[in-house]
């Protein structure tokens, strides 16, 4: 069943989101301080982590209708399984996607941005795919899932934003990969928890293709960035 850390880690994740929030509103995450903030590459890749683990509390912390570590319910449901314990789905599934995901890739991703900017948002593309996997549901079923606000409200225009900001050094198509590595990652979340719930996969299969899908979403984007995508000139101003 959920330990302690199942409960308390989104809560951590919102202490380093203050940390962060502070080196966004200084320097020391710029990356090009000749552009505007939000035109700067390197510091939208922190603010994905940042904006990610403020989703993280609404799903795991406490949800916008004031219900407490939600999400796993609300998926258990979708899925037409009874509410923990009798769900189903491994309660370590949880942090086997979010913590390589969050934790571990995001803000690496961020710290090599310098170098791989384009790697560097590619928390980005899995922010974007993760708005839709909200909102289409929400709206079919005309009713209210654990993330669905900081989905609305800061994934779909913040997302927009970063798009916009990474338009000024690559080309459309490259800046669709990031949502081709958010999707694979999405993809192989679903299709591993259906397989596990049918018998087809397990336990250590489904807690390892997580942190395998995210691993492999970033190395996507890192080599591609070099071998594949088409940069431009950065313009003054990120225009």
């Amino acid at each position: 069943m959920f330990t302690w850390f199942d409960f308390a880690w989104p809560w951590i994740g919102l202490a380093a989101t203050a940390v962060i929030g502070v080196l966004l509103l200084t320097n020391v995450l710029r990356g090009d301080r000749s552009v505007a903030r939000w035109a700067d590459l390197r510091w939208l890749s922190f603010l994905a982590v940042a904006v990610y683990l403020l989703h993280n509390v609404e799903e795991y912390g406490i949800s916008a209708t004031g219900v407490t570590h939600a999400f796993p319910d609300s998926l258990c449901a979708l899925l037409g399984q009874s509410e923990y314990p009798a769900c189903g789905i491994p309660p370590a599934f949880y942090l086997a996607v979010n913590l390589p995901l969050v934790w571990i890739a995001g803000p690496l991703a961020a710290i090599a941005s310098t170098r791989f900017p384009l790697a560097g948002l590619t928390l980005w593309g899995v922010i974007g795919v993760n708005a839709v996997v909200h909102i289409v549901p929400a709206i079919a079923r005309r009713e209210y899932d654990p993330g669905l606000f900081t989905a609305t409200v800061l994934f779909v225009p913040l997302t927009i934003m970063a798009s916009v900001a990474a338009r000024s050094r690559f080309r459309w198509p490259s800046i669709a990969l990031l949502f081709v590595a958010g999707a694979l990652m999405h993809a192989v979340l679903a299709s591993s928890v259906l397989l596990y719930l049918r018998g087809s996969l397990a336990e250590w299969m489904l807690l390892l293709a997580q942190p395998a899908a995210i691993a492999v979403g970033f190395l996507l984007v890192a080599v591609s960035e070099r071998r594949l995508t088409q940069t431009l000139p950065l313009q003054p101003g990120g225009r």
